[in-house]
């Protein structure tokens, strides 16, 4: 069984409060939030330890820190953090407000888009599993409908596969991606 998490920044929050799991009987699956670097460190030292295999983290990670956690991790882990493409990201710096985040995953053991919500006073996190292309375009015209400021894809998603998200959306909100 696949083990997957997809971890988020969200300062003052810590994976044990901030969190939400969605399993099927192909994959087990965490999206969690992390207050600071360090305790994502640690964290995905933990994750690691506990057999994840695939980790995705948000924006906020850059190749440096994905690095780290890559050696913190091992060689058994793979770990990608959401880049965006040019237009995109000018999109991301423009924003006046990030308050409302979306996540789309395409996983294993999907059949129809399943949602795990996470929030606290300063902060909403909404992620829904798919299993495919088809449906991710659907779950990310659902969340800019729903008035995410921002959306990242897990790193299923190509630039080319990134890109039809981006135009299903017609461009409403920036959409970054793991797998760029």
């Amino acid at each position: 069984m696949l083990k997957f998490a997809f971890l988020i920044n969200v300062p003052g929050q810590s994976p044990r409060i901030y969190s939400g799991i969605y399993e099927n009987s192909e994959s087990f699956n965490l999206v969690a939030g992390t207050g600071s670097m360090e305790e994502t460190k640690e964290f995905v030292g933990e994750l690691a330890a506990d057999g994840y295999t695939l980790l995705n983290l948000c924006g906020d990670f850059d190749d440096a820190v994905t690095a780290e956690m890559q050696e913190i991790a091992g060689p058994d882990v793979k770990i990608r953090h959401a880049d965006y493409l040019p237009d995109e990201l000018a999109k991301v710096e423009a924003l006046p407000e990030f308050s409302k985040y979306g996540i789309v995953i395409v996983m294993r053991g999907v059949e129809e888009p399943a949602e795990v919500v996470l929030s606290c006073t300063d902060f909403y996190t909404k992620a829904i599993f798919v299993k495919d292309q088809e449906q991710a375009s659907a779950a990310a015209k659902q969340l800019a409908a729903e008035g995410m400021h921002d959306i990242e894809l897990c790193s299923w998603f190509t630039e080319e596969k990134t890109q039809a998200v981006i135009d299903a959306i017609g461009g409403a909100v920036p959409v970054g991606s793991c797998g760029l």
